[in-house]
């Protein structure tokens, strides 16, 4: 893995944030987790540093990326995850998070 920082906010409620955790947990990567429903402080840390309300988000070296197939792909290079693996990993996820997406902190999904 290359020396960065990382950390992954997320929504319990959200499924696309499922699909990157799922992904994650497949995969043996283990980052440092915020629950912006469970945490103000990082809910707010989010927003601000962010700039969006919206998760899943991981933020790299400070700076927030979004949307979980992009999360997925910067997480499968970084961690060397095979296209097999990785394929498989997300094959298994929920069909209505096929094409990738994120939600909204005080509202529904957005696709």
């Amino acid at each position: 893995m290359a020396n960065q920082n990382l950390e992954l906010f997320y929504k319990p409620t959200c499924p696309y944030c499922h699909k990157v955790l799922s992904f994650m947990e497949a995969n043996n990567i283990e980052l440092p987790l915020h629950d912006i429903m469970a945490d103000d402080a990082a809910r707010e840390r989010l927003i601000e540093v962010g700039g969006k309300r919206q998760v899943p988000c991981l933020f790299i070296d400070g700076k927030a990326m979004y949307e979980s197939d992009d999360i997925i792909k910067f997480l499968t290079k970084t961690y060397s995850v095979s296209a097999a693996s990785a394929e498989q990993s997300t094959n298994t996820q929920h069909s209505d998070t096929s094409a990738g997406g994120s939600c909204t902190i005080g509202g529904s999904c957005s696709f």
